[in-house]
């Protein structure tokens, strides 16, 4: 065994001189068809156009972003005005790649204190040039001609859904937790909780297992929500293709912009979040716990560095793994930091609850004492830059350069955070131990398990309920 480790010690490992410094092109030409705001990101892409109409939601009041929640589920599944949704998805799949909908959220790291992001509702699709008429003709159809006073429908679609989250909180109870209890203190976590976490299922199984009276409710809203944002004055674009693809789509975003809703726009008031600090524990028929606890390491006075994305790999590889999982017995463990100050430490499918959270205490410890040779810390590098430096598609490329666009990540930024990472050592990531206080110091937690366990340790939570 000596003999085998000194062998591995042998077997040259790159230099941190080997890494390049240089950051992936950002992608982003502002451009205007037909008056409406585009963003074209000129990427090589084999003749494949990768369209997304964006629709601001910022008009949507907080009590009915469950209804923009359920519209992103509904369209496309449901009947139009000119096919069975069969038929639909049938003529989608015969011209086209496939059209999608989806929230998305965008935080403006320019204004991490003031917590402003903007919310879209977008529907997303990808066709060979020739097709992409025909693909901005199905979009059309499946935003303004849907028959969303389909009771029969709706109902089996809320059925459908209510099911389907409740197996993702078994399968994917780590990030949904996480999500929860980022929720109490963030007003962009609380939005993506209120149309795709546990406030948005509680929302549908109220809506399902009450249809009858609710269902005029949840028609108009549905109805009144796309009259607000369907509209050409609250639309933008995000297209990816090479400089020859432009020309597929002109005509196709004309008739889009003819076809949207021309109502005056009702008068906006912004979309104000209101978060409440629960601390939940949610008891299931589980043997296993999903412990997630988080905190804005920003907001309790630490700065965000690049080092924290090696902290990440060192938590994953060591600390965490060593102790939630190997000696824990959980199937896993994960940590994040982002740039508007969201950190958060989770385990996956974890057999403890008590003893995770005391561990992820003792981080702060863990990197005062942290100690490594440059061999290490040279790997744990490199696997950082393995994490960053992914391939991409095209369609990647072109995704990625919208989301630095719509967040305000400049090129500077980037490259400082790729220079921090190429250039720490142990003494920065010892200095992190301040961020992980930090965000220990908000004092949120979230767990989603077992009922035995959550009962046991019911005096670590603020509110104890059955998911």
């Amino acid at each position: 065994a000596e003999s085998s480790k000194e062998d591995m010690e042998k077997i040259p490992v790159l230099s941190r001189e080997d890494i390049s410094k240089e950051i992936a092109p950002i992608c982003n030409e502002e451009k205007e068809i037909d008056g409406i705001k585009m963003i074209h990101h000129n990427v090589e892409t084999n003749g494949i156009g990768y369209i997304a109409l964006m629709f601001d939601l910022s008009g949507i009041p907080e009590d009915k972003l469950v209804y923009a929640g359920l519209l992103q589920a509904v369209l496309g599944m449901i009947d139009t005005n000119h096919y069975g949704y069969g038929e639909l998805f049938n003529e989608i799949n015969v011209h086209t790649g496939g059209i999608g909908t989806s929230l998305e959220l965008y935080a403006d790291v320019t204004k991490v204190k003031e917590k402003d992001f903007r919310a879209t509702f977008e529907i997303k699709g990808k066709a060979l040039y020739p097709k992409m008429d025909i693909l901005l003709a199905m979009m059309r159809e499946i935003l303004m001609e849907s028959k969303l006073d389909d009771e029969k429908r709706l109902k089996e679609i809320l059925a459908m859904l209510k099911s389907r989250m409740q197996m993702s909180f078994q399968s994917s109870g780590h990030t949904t937790a996480a999500l929860r209890a980022l929720s109490y203190d963030s007003p962009l976590a609380k939005f993506k909780d209120d149309t795709d976490g546990i406030g948005f299922y509680q929302a549908v199984k109220d809506i399902e297992e009450n249809f009858e009276e609710k269902k005029a409710e949840l028609i108009a809203n549905l109805k009144a929500i796309v009259k607000e944002i369907f509209r050409a004055d609250n639309m933008m674009i995000s297209y990816t293709s090479a400089e020859e693809g432009l020309e597929s789509i002109s005509a196709g975003i004309s008739k889009i912009k003819s076809g949207l809703h021309e109502e005056p726009k009702s008068e906006e008031t912004p979309c104000i979040i209101h978060c409440d600090k629960k601390n939940e524990g949610f008891k299931t028929s589980s043997k296993v716990q999903y412990v997630a606890r988080v905190g804005n390491f920003i907001d309790h006075g630490a700065d965000y560095n690049g080092a924290l994305q090696i902290l990440k790999v060192i938590l994953s590889y060591d600390y965490l793994w060593q102790n939630v999982r190997v000696k824990g017995g959980a199937y896993g463990c994960m940590s994040s930091f982002n740039r508007i100050g969201e950190g958060y430490f989770i385990s996956y499918r974890d057999p403890n609850l008590k003893k995770t959270m005391e561990t992820y205490e003792g981080i702060a410890d863990y990197l005062r004492k942290f100690t490594v040779d440059e061999r290490d810390m040279t790997k744990y590098i490199i696997g950082t830059i393995s994490n960053i430096d992914r391939p991409m598609t095209p369609s990647s490329k072109g995704d990625r350069s919208m989301n630095l666009y719509m967040n305000r990540v400049t090129a500077d930024m980037i490259k400082k955070e790729r220079m921090d990472i190429l250039s720490a050592g142990q003494e920065d990531i010892r200095a992190l131990a301040g961020v992980v206080e930090a965000v220990l110091a908000a004092d949120q937690l979230c767990v989603i398990g077992n009922e035995e366990k959550i009962e046991e340790q019911k005096d670590m939570f603020g509110e104890v309920k059955t998911l």
